[in-house]
């Protein structure tokens, strides 16, 4: 199970979600051995009945100014991570949105990159574009 949150105007401090300098988005991650917990550029595990604190680690660079110099240069190895990281990362985020934006849980089938039996969830996942910015349909 994953749950995404984004905690708007709130006054807890729970893990340091809130504080002062603190990042305001979180990821859960459920799994059958426990749970893990991703914030901006840090993630820590609980294993265990007991919740014991696991592997953690963290990463920072400046992805935005990597990607555009790879879209400038036209290379694709000059990219810090393989785009399809970046697609699984903002999808997490867009499918959050979907599913608040229509009230409901949707069921996402990863391998078909598809909402599964909710017709008014699946026109979420793209939009009518402007010519000339049309994305094809396989790209």
């Amino acid at each position: 199970m994953l749950e995404f949150e984004t905690r708007h105007w709130i006054t807890n401090y729970e893990g340091g979600f809130g504080a002062a300098g603190s990042n305001n988005v979180g990821v859960l991650f459920y799994g059958s051995e426990g749970y893990m917990e991703l914030e901006y550029f840090e993630y820590r595990t609980y294993l265990g009945q007991k919740r014991e604190p696991g592997p953690k680690g963290s990463g920072e660079g400046d992805h935005f100014k990597n990607f555009i110099e790879a879209v400038r240069s036209g290379k694709r190895d000059v990219l810090t991570a393989d785009i399809e990281e970046g697609h699984l990362s903002s999808a997490l985020c867009h499918l959050g949105n979907i599913a608040y934006r229509s009230r409901r849980t949707i069921h996402f089938q990863p391998s078909s990159q598809k909402i599964v039996g909710d017709e008014e969830a699946s026109l979420l996942l793209t939009r009518q574009y402007r010519s000339p910015f049309e994305i094809r349909a396989l790209v």
